[in-house]
């Protein structure tokens, strides 16, 4: 009994072996299909996702009548030595742009040897933008290189007019928005965005402004509305007033 009981062992074990080597060569053969993901990050201690942009061709000069933004997107998979194609596809649910007229997808790339590419829309500065800011809710389209990847990171927004239009983000110093008071910080500055930075602890990237540059915009855009003020005194609107017939204040 003793003896049988040991060779029954045996061949479980041999058979045990057998399954094993034959998992791990399944494992070791498998190659993940190459995925893409939106990889928008704000520059913050945590890296918090963004899902979303604004623009306005209202900075633009009158002449330019589209523009190309690019989001960060990146990759699943094993690096490749060669360019790879990325593309972008609308989500109807929310779109109000219309692909061709409102914009366009044109391909965008992974270079060789990298993790993160980007991925252009052009947008074109139709007649409706004047009167109407138009939205489109986008996603990763599928193309010989990459399928969707990240569920969470699978879907960005981005809205455009020709007219004043909130940026996004909007400085706290500036206090409460309105059109009115962006059109004079437009006017004043000669500045229309303001990225800036999240956190102390997280160093500035190129562009982005510093809290202490953020809180000296605000002081000189102050002193020029005191000084506007004084010049326009008596006339109407004058003190500032907003849209909503609310004093501007920085």
């Amino acid at each position: 009994m003793n003896f049988l009981y040991k060779v029954t062992i045996g061949v479980l074990l041999i058979v045990g072996l057998f399954a094993l080597a034959g998992c791990e060569k399944d494992i070791d053969g498998y190659t993940q299909d190459p995925r893409l993901y939106f990889f928008e990050r704000a520059n913050d201690v945590n890296r918090t996702r963004v899902s979303s942009r604004t623009f306005t061709f209202l900075t633009l000069a009158d002449e330019e009548m589209k523009d190309t933004l690019y989001i960060k997107v990146k990759t699943m998979g094993e690096i490749v030595n060669r360019d790879r194609q990325v593309m972008g596809k609308t989500i109807a649910e929310g779109t109000t742009a219309i692909e061709g007229v409102d914009f366009d997808f044109i391909p965008g790339l992974v270079p060789a040897g990298n993790i993160e590419g980007l991925l252009p829309v052009v947008l074109y500065r139709t007649l409706r933008l004047k009167n109407e800011t138009v939205v489109l809710n986008l996603t990763i389209g599928e193309t010989a290189d990459f399928k969707a990847g990240v569920i969470e990171d699978e879907v960005f927004t981005l809205s455009w007019a020709d007219r004043l239009i909130q940026p996004n983000p909007w400085p706290f110093y500036f206090g409460a928005y309105s059109n009115v008071k962006y059109q004079f910080i437009i006017d004043e500055l000669g500045i229309a965005e303001f990225p800036s930075q999240l956190s102390p602890r997280v160093e500035n990237l190129p562009g982005e402004y510093s809290l202490a540059d953020l809180q000296d915009m605000a002081s000189r855009l102050r002193v020029r509305l005191r000084e506007v003020n004084t010049e326009n005194f008596g006339k109407p609107n004058y003190p500032l007033r907003d849209e909503n017939g609310a004093l501007v204040v920085f």
